[in-house]
């Protein structure tokens, strides 16, 4: 009996140790193969639920079909300009990076910069309001850089110009539309998309200095 009592213990033992050996394995093979865990110092679920916070707060912007003042149209063609620039540098990464956190980094931008796109063009359109089609000539500028480039040095420029430069320019478009915008919708806008944009910010501060001290991977 006793045998038999060991025999079963040793089994029960087996059938719990083996998922958690399995789940180890699978996590050293993802750190193997350089798949990361984090993005800059935020935990993968963390960004990725960030993300999709972001993007459902820009989704809920209900438009008005009230006229946009010279002044609030102006702020509006700020915001498409930005992402605009941040959308198409963020396309060219997103199939360039070597890092898997700027790949990471990148589709977040564009998936963020799809939705705002969507909901500007959703109020413009609600008000009578041409937007931008095309990128300007800096823009265009760095696109052709960006084609230029490669490997490391192509993450540092993106990280550069896309995730700090850029997103501090947009940080400072959407304080100013939240603070000096009259019209409800563009600033709802600004309201559920600033909070993004300042995650974003931090965590192309983060890779930037993951990619200088060599453990962007």
């Amino acid at each position: 009996m006793r045998t038999l009592w060991s025999a079963v213990g040793l089994l029960v033992a087996c059938m719990m140790t083996t998922p958690l050996l399995a789940q180890q394995g699978q996590q050293g093979r993802e750190t193997r193969s350089g798949s990361s865990a984090m993005v800059g110092k935020l935990s993968k679920a963390d960004f990725d639920n960030q993300n999709k916070q972001g993007a459902a707060a820009v989704a809920a912007i209900a438009p008005s079909k009230n006229a946009l003042s010279q002044a609030d149209n102006a702020l509006m063609m700020e915001v498409a300009k930005g992402g605009m620039m941040q959308l198409e540098l963020s396309r060219i990464a997103m199939q360039k990076a070597t890092s898997d956190q700027v790949r990471q980094l990148a589709q977040a931008e564009v998936d963020e910069q799809t939705g705002l796109s969507n909901k500007l063009k959703e109020v413009a359109s609600a008000k009578g309001v041409t937007l931008p089609t095309s990128v300007d000539p800096q823009t265009q500028e760095m696109l052709t850089k960006m084609q230029s480039l490669s490997g490391e040095e192509f993450d540092r420029f993106y990280v550069m110009e896309s995730g700090v430069n850029g997103h501090q320019k947009l940080d400072q478009v959407m304080a100013k539309v939240e603070t000096t915008a009259s019209d409800a919708s563009l600033k709802g806008i600004a309201s559920a998309a600033h909070p993004l944009v300042r995650t974003h910010l931090q965590v192309a501060q983060d890779v930037q200095n993951n990619i200088k001290g060599g453990s962007a991977k």
